[in-house]
């Protein structure tokens, strides 16, 4: 579609009927964006604007690096009969690739304000989880006068030490299995440096290994690790390749945030005036609780929400149930202003 010939009124879909919330389709459009860049929108429970109406639908951001966009991202605003849009980030989902060397953090947010430019929305408000809640915080602070408010899932601290935590993490599980694709005690660097070296053969082995090691981080369930076939198809070896290779990426630069700009980045938004909640899961092992506490001292603005026995992923325990009541209390917060 030409640029001027489309706005949210006219892309997004009726929100799907009552029952259907995890179902997921075809993005409603490709946007050249120096690169296609799938989209989606929805129009939530309320009946499409007036022509001459702008939206203030919530903008949802996708995990990673090198996740995409899924029905349990928007379930939450779906429960909530809010209108919405999202897209899948650069090298990810069914957006299109760039040299890593042109991507980085400002490139993303650049991407979520270009996507919302070419849909005709001036204010939104953002629902991130995990890397998702970190690109929220960029791109809040970076054009705060355009968020209306901010919803942040189990939020990832890009802080060397707590990524290199995780490393750990995933080595106490097999230290075996860890040594052998990334070498014992290998933390971010030395783990990253694997992936710019690797031979294609060796970056799929090595992008395995690090799926299955987070998966079982993710799940709490132990799974086999041996070194044996993995029964995936052309497409799935080069996806889970395309995803390992962006990660480490943007971990081998610290999600190019040093500790100073992480610092900024808070700052900025603790300065301005929207609301602000964080949904934790206390059993989250990827990111885990303290990071989001944090967060929180940091912001005194915002709302903490903390799950018991729920993990990291959104659909786990009480996890939609919380976000979709954040979003829905940010909703009424906006009404009364």
């Amino acid at each position: 579609m030409p640029k001027e010939h489309f706005t949210f009124n006219q892309l997004a879909n009726p929100a799907p009927k009552s029952g259907l919330a995890g179902v997921w389709s075809a993005p409603q459009a490709m946007l050249d964006l120096g690169g296609n860049v799938a989209v989606w929108a929805e129009q939530g429970g309320t009946q499409a604007l007036a022509p001459n109406l702008r939206p203030c639908p919530w903008l949802v951001l996708h995990g990673g690096p090198g996740g995409s966009l899924g029905a349990s991202h928007v379930a939450p605003l779906r429960f909530a009969s809010v209108p919405w849009f999202g897209f899948d980030q650069r090298n990810s989902g069914l957006s299109e690739d760039l040299d890593l060397d042109v991507i980085d953090l400002q490139r993303y947010v650049d991407d979520a304000l270009d996507v919302a430019d070419r849909l005709d929305i001036s204010q939104f408000h953002i629902l991130g989880g995990s890397w998702g809640a970190t690109l929220a915080l960029a791109i809040a602070a970076y054009r705060p006068q355009r968020v209306a408010s901010v919803v942040l899932r189990a939020p990832f601290v890009p802080l060397r030490p707590r990524v290199d935590a995780f490393f750990e993490s995933l080595e106490r599980l097999a230290p075996d299995y860890f040594a052998e694709h990334f070498g014992p005690g290998a933390r971010t660097d030395l783990v990253c440096e694997c992936f710019d070296v690797a031979t294609p053969e060796h970056l799929l082995e090595l992008s395995i290994a690090w799926s299955k090691l987070e998966t079982t981080l993710l799940t709490g369930k132990p799974r086999q690790l041996e070194n044996g076939k993995s029964f995936l198809t052309d497409v799935q070896e080069l996806a889970l390749v395309r995803k390992y290779r962006l990660q480490a990426h943007f971990l081998k630069h610290d999600c190019f945030l040093s500790p100073a700009d992480w610092n900024a980045l808070v700052s900025r938004c603790a300065h301005a005036k929207w609301p602000l909640s964080i949904v934790q899961g206390l059993s989250d092992s990827v990111c885990p609780p303290g990071g989001s506490r944090m967060l929180s001292e940091m912001l005194l603005r915002s709302t903490l929400v903390e799950l018991p026995q729920t993990g990291h992923l959104a659909e786990t325990g009480n996890m939609m149930t919380a976000i979709s009541e954040q979003v829905a209390r940010h909703e009424q917060l906006a009404r009364t202003d």
